[in-house]
């Protein structure tokens, strides 16, 4: 079920649909592009069965709903944009962006991705972003330039070090004890440890 909420909380309301799942507002408020099916079939490659979403535009003022995708693939996780609405689809086998123009009518492709699928898109209503073959893109909806974001991540990459070593007495670089005696604090090998004197559980600070 879809509900709506104020930004200052209060009681929601349920939007009056039999079902939903990711959804986006048209830039006015008045109407929502979302799909029926709650799911991002990334087990279910190429799958064309009954349970493939469209991209659905539920109408609150006429009180009605059209499919504007109407394709056997899977076209999930709509963005309105402007006039367009913009949603992942793989019906060229692999996962890419498509946009639906309201006014017109016609849908045209918007990414051309070979070989790794776009995966979970999102948008703020004037920047798409998102991810593909472990890389994050920012799409501009106005000009259809994708450009790959860079992503520097400071990590001790703790999955691919070859080998664990137990830290010796020469290894310890400062060591503190605490007030009753009972634990230190020991930096060893760039890190600060938290260790009992004799028996209990070291903790990595």
């Amino acid at each position: 079920k879809l509900w709506t909420i104020g930004p200052e909380g209060g009681m929601p309301r349920q939007i009056p649909l039999p079902e939903g799942g990711w959804c986006s507002y048209s830039p006015d408020g008045k109407k929502i592009a979302y799909n029926r099916v709650m799911r991002e079939f990334r087990t279910w490659k190429y799958y064309r069965g009954g349970m493939a979403d469209d991209i659905w535009i539920y109408d609150a003022a006429a009180q009605k709903v059209t499919n504007v995708s109407n394709n056997d693939a899977q076209d999930i996780f709509p963005m309105w944009v402007g006039k367009e609405i913009f949603y992942a689809s793989d019906r060229d086998m692999i996962m890419n962006l498509f946009a639906y123009n309201t006014e017109t009518g016609t849908t045209r492709k918007v990414t051309n991705f070979t070989e790794y699928d776009v995966k979970f898109p999102s948008t703020d209503g004037k920047t798409i972003v998102f991810e593909n073959g472990g890389w994050v893109y920012r799409l501009d909806p106005a000009t259809s330039v994708c450009n790959k974001i860079p992503v520097y991540i400071g990590a001790d990459d703790i999955y691919g070090r070859s080998e664990v070593r137990n830290l010796y007495a020469y290894t310890v670089n400062a060591f503190s004890a605490a007030p009753d005696g009972s634990r230190m604090a020991v930096t060893a090998r760039g890190e600060v440890f938290d260790v009992p004197v004799g028996k209990g559980v070291t903790r990595n600070l």
